[in-house]
């Protein structure tokens, strides 16, 4: 399962998805859908926008991991 870290990045830079919306021109709903894990896919313009704004790296905002259990 691959896993959004967006919440995370968000916190750790002390931003609001209100700033990022502002700073990267992504809707915030369309930011509250990659923060809630509700994406089915993400762009890679999307991808690469978000690591400018977060002066990150996609490897800080996705995560591969075993498919969480029910």
């Amino acid at each position: 399962m691959i896993r959004i870290r967006l919440a995370e990045m968000l916190a750790k830079k002390r931003l609001s998805i209100v700033e990022l919306s502002d700073r990267t021109g992504i809707s915030v709903r369309d930011l509250e859908v990659l923060r809630d894990q509700a994406a089915m896919a993400v762009r890679l313009k999307t991808l690469d926008v978000l690591c400018r704004a977060l002066n990150c790296g996609p490897g800080d905002l996705l995560e591969y991991g075993e498919e969480e259990s029910l």
